[in-house]
């Protein structure tokens, strides 16, 4: 297990209780990876270091829409 999966396994299993096999953590691992280079794109875009930390959750509003 890579340590991309082995932090999907921890973070599962400490903050909702759950368990996968490690293939459907590596698929979810995978998936995590798409989605945090998709979010940190959006936001390296629209936000600076100094920016209030509710613009991020405005900006992810407006982007998911």
């Amino acid at each position: 297990m890579d340590d991309k999966t082995r932090l999907i396994a921890e973070t599962a299993k400490q903050l909702q209780g759950l368990s996968y096999d490690e293939k459907r953590l590596a698929e979810i691992a995978a998936e995590v990876e798409i989605l945090n280079a998709a979010v940190r794109k959006a936001a390296a875009a629209r936000l600076t270091f100094d920016d209030d930390p509710a613009a991020f959750a405005s900006v992810m509003a407006r982007e998911a829409k």
